[in-house]
């Protein structure tokens, strides 16, 4: 629990709380952002009570599945979600399916399933690929999930498509990305500006 929690748990103030764990006199550990966590258990000693025993968490498992086109990969959505079920090895709350690039940082599956852990309506998360859920930063999407009491299980290390396939879909994807935005700028000399910025840009760099 968050320290407000626990110092009402106490019946203490924050300060007394924090001043407390930072002499060691009560545990705590530390989220990613920094932010002090306490268990249960230790504010009951700490009061002289008896440790309560926590039970674990029933496992329940959330699937996420990604193609990086938009049509004409319905096929491998449905095979990631059939790996999935068949190992499936508690509840399953919901699959989330998402359609694009694992570049794009918005993705209404994966916020989705972000806000879902967020409210704590499943432990697991589950992928067939770890590409699955971001191209890059998988990571930081991991380390968001673990504060919340969420794991990551990946089923197989290696995609169903190989690197390069992967990599030329989502270079194709920043480059539609790119032109829609480049011929909506209002003139043809904005467009002009632009690649002429463009260009010093890289002709400095060369240099």
């Amino acid at each position: 629990m968050r320290i407000e929690e626990a110092a009402e748990y106490l019946n203490m103030s924050v300060v007394g709380v924090r001043k407390a764990a930072s002499e060691g006199r009560l545990p705590s550990r530390r989220t990613g952002s920094g932010q002090r966590i306490f268990e249960q258990a230790d504010l009951d000693v700490y009061l002289g009570r008896p440790a309560t025993v926590k039970t674990p968490p029933a496992r329940i498992e959330a699937f996420y599945c990604r193609v990086s086109g938009s049509t004409g990969q319905e096929s491998s959505l449905t095979n990631q979600e059939t790996m999935l079920r068949e190992s499936a090895t508690g509840a399953v709350y919901r699959v989330y399916k998402d359609r694009g690039s694992g570049l794009r940082e918005t993705r209404a599956g994966l916020d989705r399933l972000l806000d879902d852990a967020a409210s704590g309506h499943f432990t697991v998360v589950r992928v067939v690929w770890r590409d699955r859920l971001a191209r890059f930063g998988v990571v930081w999407i991991e380390r968001y999930l673990s504060v919340v009491g969420v794991t990551v299980e990946v089923l197989r290390e290696q995609g169903e498509i190989s690197l390069a396939e992967e990599l030329m879909d989502d270079f194709m994807a920043l480059l539609a990305s790119f032109s829609g935005r480049f011929y909506r700028l209002r003139s043809k000399q904005n467009q002009r500006r632009l690649l002429e910025d463009a260009g010093a840009r890289f002709g400095s760099d060369e240099q």
